[in-house]
């Protein structure tokens, strides 16, 4: 240790050239690394998603959802198995056991749910996937004095504009009802045409759906008769006879195509809405999408009608920029505290090169943590933040020392090497145990662990970069200083007055007041 704190102090442009890259590096960083509210988090959850048309949740929990939870109870690194059954659809969600990887486990899910034999023919094929942990950056408010239908038309039209941008991926339509396409059946009617309940359902289902032509050649071919419109229902013949005579479904039943009666209801400023959720995902920077955003609404890509207006709503990246503004601030003040503190008791120059300590600390932080799978975040900057108050310790007491050296006459080169070999093995302990102190959050299992990895992250490779450049920058600097001058030969002669008098009152207070308290307490060592 003691050889490369003096080969870089003697090679001033090795130590000069290390600083710049730190810099550098750390700036050309900045750009790429992801920009996001929270950190990626993995589910531990995997969901199992079982369509069953025209199924009553109790023979949806009868035919299927009972027997997937058959199939899979004894799987291990299962924690919790929870079950939904309701019309048409069965829903089984499993918990992984904090330890097991959740993509191995899911392999097996997929193995074991689709051996099950004999489910009922109408059953669609399972979705099983890992719940995705998504965070949305903001919402795009569609209003005015438009019915239902239109707004959540040109909401699907400005979804497909936004998707078309670089950068955003994930679009959702939210607070509008879903499409659904009612058929209202009369007592009346059904005698009238001498059909039952029953037929009609039955015909129905046999003449809305899409089913496989064969093959011709080697081109698959389809039949795509699924009725998608009120208008498709209302067409489909229920009952025909050999003179060409015919029932539709129109003649016996009200065919109503529009929306899922629900108690939903969006306005906004008075008028109905409808809203776009957007989501952040994989590398995107919530500022890129939140600006991308902004953009479409001053210069839409299509033509909206003039009583409509797009309004941004719930932008997350507004707390991105505060915490990123209140990182910038502390870091610009904390420097400025330091610098300002130790001008009082130490000469400017080593001033300068100590504070210097924050931004080459920083800046090498900014340029590995990329590297570790981290990113801008509310998380990493607080950790940022955290580690502000103890970045400069290290480079401080190196400092301090090499002053102490300069006073007593040992300028140069050979003040500044010895004043940091002194402190080197201190300052390195007191690094590695803050270090240390840290370390087992890098192995905190579960959904937090994933969303605290990137504290201790930060907050080790800052203290590194600082370790640098206390014992290896920092003395090649005040290596320089080869002459003490008095305050009246210094440029700043009243700033060398006051350091003068601030130093000289710091002395006494320690060898009038703390020096004699100490003794005491050391030869009262028991009691103390």
């Amino acid at each position: 240790m003691n050889s490369i704190i003096a080969w870089f102090a003697e090679n001033r442009v090795a130590a000069n050239l290390l600083m710049i890259f730190i810099l550098v590096a750390g700036a050309l960083s900045l750009p790429d690394t992801r920009k996001e509210i929270l950190p990626n988090i993995s589910s531990e959850h995997i969901a199992i998603s079982i369509p069953y048309p025209g199924a009553s949740p109790t023979e949806v929990e009868k035919a299927v959802v009972s027997r997937v939870e058959s199939a899979l109870y004894d799987l291990e690194g299962i924690e919790k198995i929870t079950s939904i059954s309701k019309a048409s659809l069965g829903y089984v969600q499993v918990e992984v056991k904090i330890g097991y990887q959740v993509n191995d486990l899911l392999e097996k899910i997929k193995a074991k749910v689709e051996a099950i034999a004999n489910l009922p023919p109408q059953v669609s094929k399972p979705i099983i996937k890992q719940i995705a942990v998504r965070v949305q950056t903001t919402r795009l408010i569609i209003s005015g004095p438009a019915d239902e239908r239109s707004l959540k038309h040109l909401a699907e039209q400005v979804r497909e504009d936004l998707l078309e941008k670089s950068g955003i991926s994930q679009v959702e339509i939210s607070d509008v009802r879903p499409y659904e396409i009612s058929i209202e059946l009369t007592e009346s009617a059904l005698q009238r045409y001498g059909l039952s309940f029953a037929e009609v359902v039955h015909v129905i289902k046999t003449s809305s759906l899409d089913s496989s032509g064969g093959v011709a050649g080697s081109t698959p071919l389809e039949i795509h008769g699924k009725a998608e419109t009120g208008e498709d229902y209302g067409n489909i013949v229920i009952r025909s006879d050999p003179e060409g005579g015919r029932v539709l479904l129109s003649d016996v039943a009200h065919v109503v195509d529009g929306f899922k009666k629900s108690h939903v209801a969006s306005r906004f400023n008075g008028n109905p809405a409808v809203s776009l959720k957007i989501f952040r995902v994989g590398d995107q920077s919530i500022l890129d999408v939140s600006r991308t955003v902004r953009d479409y609404i001053k210069n839409p890509d299509r033509f909206i009608p003039e009583q409509v207006s797009l309004h941004m709503w719930e932008d997350s990246s507004k707390y991105f920029r505060s915490r990123i503004n209140l990182m910038i601030n502390n870091a610009i003040g904390g420097f400025l505290l330091m610098f300002v503190i130790l001008l009082v008791f130490l000469r400017l120059r080593l001033s300068f090169w100590t504070s210097l300590g924050i931004p080459i600390s920083f800046f090498g932080a900014f340029w590995i943590l990329p590297s570790f799978g981290g990113s801008f975040n509310m998380v990493s900057l607080f950790a940022f933040i955290l580690v502000l108050g103890i970045v400069v310790d290290d480079a401080i007491i190196v400092g301090e020392n090499i002053f102490t050296h300069h006073r007593s006459g040992n300028l140069g080169l050979s003040g500044a090497v010895l004043g940091a070999q002194e402190v080197a093995k201190p300052v390195v302990f007191a690094i590695l145990t803050t270090m240390v102190a840290f370390m087992p959050l890098l192995f905190m299992p579960g959904w937090e662990g994933q969303l605290i990895y990137v504290i201790p992250v930060v907050v080790i490779a800052t203290l590194a970069f600082s370790l640098i450049e206390s014992l290896l920058i920092l003395p090649a600097h005040l290596s320089t200083i080869t002459r003490w001058r008095k305050p009246e030969e210094t440029r700043f002669k009243k700033l060398g007055e006051w350091q003068q008098r601030f130093s000289v009152g710091l002395e006494r207070f320690i060898n009038t007041a703390f020096k004699p308290f100490l003794e005491w307490v050391l030869r009262w060592r028991y009691t103390a």
